[in-house]
């Protein structure tokens, strides 16, 4: 689990246009990630 400050670990995503984003990709930039954590779940 990560804490306050921790660095992120790579990761690999899908955007909204559908192109795979790498958090690589991003270092040195700042990243807001927003989930959606009950969606496509049916509740």
């Amino acid at each position: 689990m990560l804490g306050p400050g921790d660095a992120a670990p790579s990761f690999k995503l899908r955007s909204h246009a559908g192109e795979t984003i790498s958090s690589d990709d991003l270092k040195g930039s700042w990243v807001v990630l927003h989930t959606f954590p009950f969606a496509f779940t049916g509740g």
